[in-house]
């Protein structure tokens, strides 16, 4: 993959999931009835929100930062990490969908992103080697 492409998704993952850990840490009951519409949540549900808002904002750290590296392998090791995140992600919202039936008004998008993301980044992955 070439320089500008893995710049420009190391920086849409940095922004995306910057947002949404910035928006469980801040305000985690407001995603969970966006992505869920659940108007209850267990009590304990929103330090586990702002906890997973806290491993987001690093994981869209590390993203930013990497942006413009040169160190092949550490460059693959985010990727790889990147993609892992962004597949296990759609698959745990798309069983909240059909599963649970568990669907905000957000869902179906960050499904779609997730999805997007995941083949992006194998995409990646398979250029870099």
């Amino acid at each position: 993959m070439n320089t500008a492409h893995r710049r420009m998704l190391l920086t849409l993952f940095a922004i995306a999931e910057g947002a949404t850990g910035l928006g469980l840490v801040v305000a985690p009951s407001i995603l969970f009835v966006l992505l869920f519409e659940t108007k209850q949540v267990a009590s304990e549900a929103p330090l586990v929100g702002r906890i997973c808002g806290a491993a987001l904002l690093a994981l869209a750290a590390a993203s930013w930062g990497a942006r413009g590296a040169e160190d092949r392998q550490g460059r693959l090791g985010l990727l790889v990490g990147v993609t892992l995140y962004n597949f296990l992600t759609m698959a745990v919202l798309t069983y909240s969908a059909l599963v649970l039936q568990m669907v905000g008004i957000l869902l179906w998008p960050a499904i779609l992103y997730h999805a997007a993301t995941s083949l992006w980044g194998l995409l990646a992955i398979w250029r870099a080697q």
